[in-house]
């Protein structure tokens, strides 16, 4: 009956990798969410796991690589993209060194 009121549960796998505010991230989890989630909210529930404020990078300029299952998405178009069940996201923040 859960399922019938909040839709069904929805895992996704992701990884993040790079600076994100002032801080070294490397994780990589799952998220479960109900309903169908678009990449706002997989991001959201990411960075709460994470320990890391993803959308409040990408709101201050950030530009990650973002790949759903391996597709480049692109910025701030894909934020509302629907996300199903087994995807995999990966964070990638450009690093610079010399």
């Amino acid at each position: 009956m859960l399922e019938r009121l909040l839709g069904p549960r929805v895992t996704v796998a992701v990884r993040v990798i790079g600076v994100v505010g002032d801080r070294v991230v490397h994780w990589a989890g799952q998220v479960h969410l109900r309903g169908t989630p678009d990449l706002l909210r997989v991001l959201r529930a990411a960075g709460k796991e994470a320990g890391a404020d993803l959308i409040g990078a990408i709101a201050a300029g950030a530009q990650p690589a973002i790949l759903l299952s391996g597709e480049r998405l692109d910025l701030p178009a894909d934020l509302a993209r629907p996300i199903r069940h087994g995807a995999q996201i990966t964070w990638l923040m450009p690093m610079a060194g010399g």
